[in-house]
């Protein structure tokens, strides 16, 4: 059960922030916003969401996740409501400008601060009622669920867009506010420090220092979401601008995209991640180089097919990338160092988005397929640093 309330928590917040990646760019063109606006907005949210992640992990470990969980879920609803109504006065005309745009930051960066309390919570949980020698099953687990919510999110995005292209963000709301009720109705509480010491398990091993590669693993995954954060700051823009789609057609086409990658991670994780024996980083070996050539296919690309067979490469990637990172990472330090590093791996997503969309918003107005390549060759380089770094590392994660 209480996986099930982690994995649809998760869920909930995953179809709202992929929502919100397939609509945003579309939203801006329709009120007049540039691509450096926008790309500000994404930036700005993700360095409100970064701090709180590490903020919220901490208080979680002291406070108990559930009751962070259940805050982190509030200001999703309650923010993403907001959000949405300022979109709104914008599209009707009611604001316009520097007092629109200033709206529009206020409401999304003060929405990211209270919901970055969510994935630390869920990951924090996962971790915490988990072995050591099931971290990496355990965590794909409840990271399924934003594979799965990038499935659904742009498909709900795709249908609902052509009512109106803010009826995705106010539907979503809808979401949020049933898991938060969920996990407020039947969702135990679950204390960091009480968890890591279950008999003949974690407190009988011996005690771990965080290994000096773990700073390079969160670079990495901070590459990893500094790549897709450039892709989906320019996606949309990319096909108006150079296939002729209208705000309509992008957000639809996007949404397209972005499913089809989300339906291969969440398969990949099903069918690879959650079964296998395998190092978490030999996983890692795999998933860097689907990577970069994803974003090289995305940069060739002439026709919406080449599109979508690099979606498949990008959703294979990131299915094996993220829970393999996660465990690697969290199972090489101490059990009271766990919510340190669990902060910082939640929080890496957030830090790419903070410099992704500006670096992609100033490579595209120099070229429309620069982000692409900019993100493939990132990933060229994160593959040969995995392949040389984690050569030497043990075939198991328990020491």
């Amino acid at each position: 059960m209480t996986f099930r309330l982690l994995f649809f928590s998760l869920l909930a917040t995953a179809m709202g922030q992929s929502v919100v990646m397939t609509t945003l760019p579309p939203l801006g063109r329709e009120v007049g916003l540039s691509e450096f606006n926008v790309a500000f907005l994404m930036s700005s949210s993700a360095i409100m969401y970064a701090l709180g992640n590490a903020f919220w992990s901490r208080i979680g470990k002291k406070r108990g996740y559930r009751r962070i969980l259940i805050i982190g879920l509030s200001g999703y609803t309650m923010g993403t409501l907001i959000f949405a109504s300022v979109w709104f006065v914008g599209l009707q005309g009611w604001l316009a400008g520097s007092a629109l745009f200033a709206a529009l930051l206020l409401s999304r960066t003060g929405q990211a601060t209270i919901m970055s309390a969510t994935p630390p919570s869920v990951v924090g949980m996962a971790i915490a009622i988990s072995n050591d020698n099931e971290r990496v099953k355990a965590i794909s687990k409840v990271s399924s669920a934003h594979s799965l919510g990038q499935i659904l999110g742009p498909t709900f995005a795709g249908l609902m867009v052509s009512i109106h292209l803010l009826a995705p963000l106010y539907g979503i709301t809808l979401m949020t506010l049933i898991a938060v009720v969920l996990v407020w109705r039947f969702l135990p509480q679950v204390h960091a420090a009480s968890a890591n010491a279950p008999a003949g398990s974690k407190a009988s091993q011996p005690a771990r220092t965080i290994q000096p590669f773990v700073p390079v693993l969160i670079a990495m995954n901070v590459s990893v979401f500094l790549a897709i954060a450039m892709m989906q700051q320019s996606l949309a823009f990319f096909l108006i601008d150079h296939h002729g789609l209208t705000t309509t057609e992008a957000a639809q086409a996007v949404g397209l995209a972005m499913m089809i990658s989300a339906v291969c991670a969440l398969t990949i994780q099903v069918t690879l991640v959650q079964r296998t024996s395998m190092h978490p980083g030999n996983l890692l070996k795999i998933a860097f180089p689907l990577l970069s050539i994803g974003y090289l296919i995305i940069y060739l690309h002439q026709q919406p097919m080449h599109l979508y067979i690099a979606m498949l490469f990008l959703g294979s990637g990131l299915g094996i990338s993220y829970p393999a990172i996660a465990a690697l990472a969290s199972s090489s330090c101490k059990p009271e160092n766990q919510a340190t590093v669990t902060g910082f791996i939640t929080a890496s997503p957030a830090m790419g988005y903070i410099i992704g969309p500006p670096i992609a918003a100033t490579l595209y107005s120099m070229g429309n397929r620069m982000p692409f390549i900019a993100a493939s060759v990132l990933l060229a380089l994160v593959t040969v640093i995995a392949i040389t770094h984690l050569r030497a590392r043990p075939t198991k994660v328990n020491p």
